[in-house]
């Protein structure tokens, strides 16, 4: 129920409770209140419930109706292209007025990437989390994220292994590219969408696919979700493992399994490493993880002492890496941070009074 609609109720709900109210004298101008009996706010508490319930109940028909289409398409990678080609139709083509033989014109030009296997796969994966997405909308309470945690990591484990399916490494380390012979990848608009769609349609880009945010996919573009996809703890780009991490794994088990978060940040930091390694040069990787690593370790530790977490244990680790680190860009960071820390969780040392001696004494 919009704001219009609700005003009327307000004013009805003002007059309808007017005899009930007891003369009063009349407030200061300056103030300009509006002050309301027991049985007026009770009344509109009320009708606030029903309009409650009327927003809950269009959003679920929303979703549901997302919800029955996308697990169609999770079916297999031809039916998640299927799906695709018909939202990115109703977004791009039907929206904008345009003609069937614009849509086919589109599809004709990129018809070598979108038989990618590589692409269609992406859109299962694609798919697979914007589901996830959609159902953690409604849960408002940690404990009933077990499953949706738990399929989280699940589809990064997928997600993962996917781009390390679609990347391919030299003898010598380089990053090869698996689409530099592809004859659609090239001129014609092989990469780049005609007609009326004007977007790139990757060939075999698992990694762009889903680095992009699912709340601004085809699918859920053409859907409408994106102005009803707005949990804040979530994250809604599906290879992106930290804020995967941090938004959903790690306030799960602060809440409820507070005792398995060291293995969840060493999960966390084997994901990071396992992408960074697949995407990467031998060489690009070997920089990276000289001075990522190390970080890694220190990031983990500090959040375990801030949370109360096997503390002294993870203060011994941050100290050993101090140590075994001098030369680490951050090293004069962390020995400062290291000190208030410590600090900060010691126990105030006694300070010793002097005892006072007896008159007289010597």
């Amino acid at each position: 129920m919009k704001l219009t609609q609700l005003l009327p109720l307000l004013a009805v709900a003002l007059t309808s409770t007017a005899g009930a109210q007891t003369p009063a004298a009349e407030p200061e101008k300056a103030e300009n209140k509006v002050i309301l009996t027991p049985a007026q706010t009770e009344h509109i508490l009320k009708e606030l419930e029903k309009v409650e319930a009327q927003i809950g109940k269009g959003r679920g028909s929303v979703f549901g109706a997302a919800l029955a289409k996308f697990r169609e398409g999770m079916a297999s990678p031809a039916a998640a292209l299927a799906l695709y080609l018909d939202c990115y139709k109703l977004e791009h083509f039907d929206r904008k007025n345009l003609k069937q033989t614009d849509f086919m014109d589109w599809r004709n030009k990129n018809e070598a990437n979108l038989k990618d296997e590589d692409f269609k796969r992406a859109l299962s994966l694609q798919l697979e989390y914007l589901v996830l997405t959609i159902q953690a909308q409604e849960i408002d309470e940690p404990r009933k994220m077990a499953p949706i945690v738990a399929s989280v990591q699940t589809f990064l484990g997928k997600a993962i292994t996917a781009v390390q399916g679609a990347t391919t490494h030299s003898a010598s380390g380089a990053v090869a590219d698996k689409d530099a012979n592809k004859g659609g990848a090239g001129g014609g608009g092989g990469r780049r969408g005609g007609g009326g769609g004007g977007n790139n349609v990757p060939a075999g880009d698992i990694l762009g696919t889903l680095r992009q945010s699912v709340a601004n996919s085809e699918f859920a573009k053409a859907y409408s979700l994106g102005d009803f996809l707005k949990r804040d703890k979530w994250e809604y780009q599906p290879l992106n493992v930290r804020g995967i991490y941090s938004n959903i794994v790690f306030p799960y088990f602060l809440a409820e399994k507070p005792t398995e978060l060291p293995a969840q940040w060493d999960s966390r930091i084997t994901a990071e490493v396992a992408m960074q390694k697949a995407v990467k040069s031998e060489t690009e990787f070997n920089e990276f993880f000289k001075d990522a690593g190390p970080r890694m370790t220190w990031e983990k530790n500090n959040y375990l002492v801030e949370n109360n977490v096997t503390p002294v244990n993870a203060l011994a680790d941050m100290l050993k890496l101090i140590q075994t680190y001098p030369s680490h860009p951050d090293a004069m960071s962390w020995l400062k941070e290291f000190r208030d820390l410590v600090k900060s969780v010691s126990e105030p040392s006694e300070e010793t009074t002097p005892v006072e001696k007896p008159a007289g004494a010597q």
